[in-house]
């Protein structure tokens, strides 16, 4: 006997289910594969834009396309109206909202996120000030890279644009060294041991997976440099070798020059991106390990010379300079790779939600990337000197009466607000195990916390993790749990009849029965027809995560109300509701659509009632178990 046919057996009368089984006869319809126009005045559907310069000032995880949430903001509130992201993030909500001249309230646990808004926000101030001490960062790297990042040419000096290097691995079969390169790949995974003699050339992969080997160090293979009019490749050689042991004593003798510290902060073992990306395995034991020591130690001295200037310019010109480092040790890590299909074959790095290190890898110039930090928080600063706002900042809710924005690097749950005070919230909650988001920021936090109120609090944070039984797992119950506390203390703050509208979308069902759940139960209720699907930028969908089969892209976009609404039923079983809900479902899922986000938000929009119902009357009071039958792969069929 299933999960589903047990609690089912244990807990449902008959008498019981007669109420929902009308309910189903009246909401369960025959799909039509014919895409469903929307014709409701809530939302319309619009092309999604690309990032605006305040965005590409530094990086964030998952950041919803601008003009959805400038809509969003357009159509549920007013001019002079306060709004509330209670997941601020990467700054949508806070700045469309800036914009549009509301009064914004952002709220997030990251620091990063706090860090990254209060910068992306910026207009010019003592612009010239500004200019002058990046012109003196950039001399001063000029002097870390002198004559020892060259390739060497008889007609000319080319300076390298990065490296290609590659981990050398011991195979497993027979211990010899292999380096993991693209050339000795015979497929992902595997790779060709260096030894012909090996039997792992006579296995059906032709060679050993890297995966069941430790890396034991990481070689050099060629300089690439001369840019892309004139880009020239040389082979690492021992002349080449000598130049990087010269460059390296150079360094390090800088070093200890400045008397700087060479922290080794450990990456804690107890980490859900522990048992996803392998680090350990690869040999990843510090934050310091992501990078090659050539270019920690560059990006040490770059930092501590950025701290020179921390009493001698403005506060705000000083962040802004503290913002372009930090995006610059985004791009010179060894999470960057090169592929002919992206980025023009130039280095890219993070293209996924993971600490995903490839075994080939780039070393990059960081001169050239901080460079281009540069230029991306000027075309920020440019961007908003034309928008119609000043960023007035308010230190609590009160303030905010002669001032236009606020942030809290906390739960908005643990933060005061006045109950029925905020005329809308426009948020994007985190999605179920999809991003770690305080996991994966933590590669930032090593080298900004001196500039942090608050320490990142992961207990709080309202994720579930894809690996399980490791201490401090969260699950999909955690995940709920945590949502709850947002969205009750979010209820209390929002005014009567005024709405709550979130993006989102996940291909477990589990982590949208933990959302509406957590909304439901907090007291919202969804408005008629409340739930529309809009595609995501088009140019975006070549990341990694993007690709994969399956994977969902766009966004469902939510209306809640803060308005009551009265149940003539009441729940008394989970396995009443898990017996309705199944039965509607797959009444949906066995169907064949060609808009299968269409079919999803017909299929949601009738389980709504039930899941409201059973939030409302069954979970007030109850603990439920249900995850063990709604699985991740429960809607599979919609996704492939």
């Amino acid at each position: 006997m299933n999960y589903l046919q047990n609690i089912i057996a244990t807990e449902v009368e008959e008498s019981q289910l007669s109420f929902f089984d009308e309910l189903i006869s009246k909401t369960v319809k025959p799909f039509s594969v014919k895409k469903i126009e929307n014709k409701d005045d809530y939302y319309t559907s619009i092309t999604a834009q690309a990032h605006t310069p305040p965005y590409k000032i530094h990086k964030y995880f998952a950041r919803r396309p601008w003009n959805i949430f400038e809509q969003l903001i357009s159509n549920f509130s007013q001019k002079g109206e306060i709004v509330l992201d209670v997941f601020c993030g990467g700054g949508v909500t806070i700045y469309e909202g800036l914009k549009l001249n509301r009064k914004v309230i952002g709220c997030d646990l990251n620091p990063l996120s706090i860090f990254v808004v209060n910068n992306m926000i910026k207009k010019p101030h003592e612009i010239q000030e500004l200019q002058q001490v990046f012109q003196s960062c950039k001399t001063f790297l000029k002097t870390l890279y002198s004559d020892f990042y060259q390739i060497a040419d008889k007609k000319q000096n080319i300076t390298i644009d990065w490296c290609e290097l590659a981990f050398e691995s011991e195979c497993n079969f027979c211990q010899t060294k292999t380096l993991l390169t693209n050339e000795n790949r015979v497929k992902n995974g595997y790779y060709k041991c260096s030894n012909e003699a090996c039997i792992s050339h006579q296995n059906k992969h032709k060679g050993f997976a890297a995966k069941d080997c430790s890396r034991i160090g990481y070689k050099y293979l060629s300089a690439i440099g001369g840019g892309k009019s004139n880009r020239k490749t040389e082979s690492i050689e021992n002349e080449f070798a000598s130049q990087l042991e010269n460059h390296l004593q150079f360094l390090r003798k800088e070093i200890e020059i400045k008397n700087i510290t060479i922290s080794k902060d450990i990456i804690p073992k107890d980490w859900d991106r522990q048992f996803e990306d392998g680090l350990i395995q690869k040999n990843i034991l510090f934050f310091q390990d992501f990078f090659t020591e050539r270019n920690l130690l560059i990006n040490l001295l770059l930092l501590d010379f950025i701290k020179s200037f921390k009493d001698k310019i403005s506060l705000h010109n000083y962040e802004l300079l503290r913002i372009a480092f930090s995006n610059t040790v985004k791009d010179t890590n060894i999470m960057s790779f090169t592929n002919d299909g992206w980025q023009s074959g130039k280095p890219t790095t993070w293209s996924k939600h993971a600490y995903w290190i490839p075994n080939q890898f780039c070393e990059v110039n960081i001169l050239s990337i901080f460079e281009n930090a540069v230029a991306k928080v000027n075309a920020s600063l440019t961007f908003n000197t034309n928008q119609k706002y000043d960023a007035n900042k308010a230190n609590n809710f009160n303030e905010l009466a002669n001032k236009n924005i606020c942030l809290f690097n906390d739960s908005i749950a643990n933060i005061n607000i006045p109950a029925n005070s905020v005329d809308a919230i426009i948020t994007d909650p985190p999605y179920g195990s999809n991003v770690q988001y305080l996991e994966l920021s933590h590669f930032w936090y090593i080298w900004n916390k001196d500039l942090y109120e608050n320490e990142p609090n992961f207990a709080e944070e309202a994720i579930s993790n894809r690996k399980k039984g490791f201490k401090g797992a969260k699950t999909m119950y955690d995940y709920e749990n945590n949502l709850y506390k947002v969205f009750a203390k979010s209820y209390e703050v929002l005014k009567p009849k005024k709405y709550m509208v979130m993006t989102f979308n996940n291909k477990d069902i589990s982590a949208w029965l933990s959302l509406l759940f957590a909304v439901f139960k907090a007291g919202f209720t969804m408005v008629q027809n409340g739930l529309y699907f809009q595609d995501g930028v088009e140019n975006y969908k070549q990341t990694a995560h993007t690709k994969a089969e399956g994977s969902p892209y766009g966004d469902f976009i939510y209306i809640f109300q803060k308005s009551e609404r009265q149940f003539d039923k009441k729940y008394t079983s989970e396995g009443q509701f898990a017996q309705e809900l199944d039965t509607l479902f797959k009444s949906y899922i066995t169907l064949i659509a060609t808009d299968n986000n269409a079919l999803i938000k017909e299929m949601f929009l009738a389980a709504i009632p039930l899941i409201e119902c059973f939030s409302k009357t069954y979970l007030i009071d109850n603990q439920h178990t249900l995850f063990h039958f709604f699985k991740k792969d429960y809607l599979e069929k919609l996704y492939l």
